[in-house]
């Protein structure tokens, strides 16, 4: 049917080709909140002394493994899962910006990585589970509420108070 000007077989805007595409998305950006991550771990600059943890464990692990399920999720194409994985990051990442801001102390890496979780969930929303998405968020932020323990405090505080008491 035609190939003349206008006609097109695909998507029409950048978010349609990105919908298109949305699995690759999800795992390109995944990665890249990935090595966000890494380099955080090893940075010794100006965010090293804002710290987190769950249960004990590192927020940097607890990030990358969260990344590792999206991209596992993309590859298996699970889109509901996928999308309720999103939405709780979600819940957690509105947290964690509010300690940011509570603190007023700011880290360009777990904000960057908070950036690529927001375009996730624009890239995965599913606009009939929003419901869903919803319940997700607020369980994640409450969940994550309980559970996390957070420091602003440089880390050879923490080292020397370790050590010495």
């Amino acid at each position: 049917m035609g190939s003349g000007p206008g006609h097109q077989n695909g998507p029409r805007t950048v978010m349609g080709l990105v919908r298109q595409y949305r699995y690759i998305t999800n795992i390109i950006l995944a990665c890249v909140a990935i090595a966000l991550e890494v380099y955080y771990s090893i940075c010794a600059g100006s965010c090293s002394y804002l710290r987190g943890t769950i249960f004990g464990i590192d927020l940097t692990y607890v990030g990358m493994a969260c990344m590792a399920l999206i991209i596992l999720l993309s590859i298996l194409k699970q889109d509901f899962l996928l999308f309720l994985i999103i939405s709780a990051a979600v819940g957690i990442e509105f947290y964690l910006i509010g300690f940011q801001v509570w603190y007023d102390t700011y880290c360009s890496y777990c904000l960057a990585f908070a950036g690529i979780i927001f375009v996730l969930y624009i890239v995965n929303f599913i606009k009939r589970r929003l419901f869903y998405s919803l319940f997700f968020m607020a369980m994640g932020l409450a969940g994550f509420a309980l559970v996390f323990k957070g420091s602003i405090a440089p880390t050879y505080t923490y080292t020397f108070l370790n050590t010495y008491y």
